[in-house]
């Protein structure tokens, strides 16, 4: 007998829309530092374009639940941290709004994924948490 997935805990969902929403707001800030159009640090930006390639990968991993998702997402968000504390010092404002955001989600998705048993178990990282016992 083969175990079915658990269904999409809401809050996997939310953390794969914040991961590919910030995926695509990082290459776009990225690619607007890169061309020219915005002032600010070349490597910086090339670095923050990376992490937006990453954040796209990430938001469909964790949207399909898949299993490299949950190590590779608490691995990218606890480097992400460091990565928005040097956006924050840029001086530039997308830096600053994204640093911001980037060390929140930095924190949270990586707590989040590894205290919630339904994502755990989402993930294939647990067992499904047990139904509560009904009196009997």
């Amino acid at each position: 007998m083969q175990s079915s997935k658990p269904k999409r805990p809401l809050g996997v969902l939310i953390i794969s829309i914040v991961a590919a929403a910030g995926g695509v707001l990082s290459i776009l800030a990225g690619a607007s530092i890169l061309s020219g159009m915005i002032s600010g640090d070349k490597v910086l930006a090339s670095i923050v374009v990376l992490f937006g390639v990453l954040g796209l990968a990430l938001g469909s991993g964790f949207f399909k639940g898949s299993r490299w998702a949950w190590g590779a997402g608490i691995i990218v968000y606890i480097l992400s941290i460091g990565l928005g504390i040097d956006e924050i010092q840029s001086g530039v404002t997308v830096g600053l709004i994204g640093g911001i955001v980037r060390v929140i989600a930095g924190v949270a998705i990586p707590v989040y994924l590894n205290r919630s048993s339904n994502a755990r178990a989402f993930f294939g990282r647990d067992m499904a948490p047990a139904a509560p016992k009904s009196a009997a």
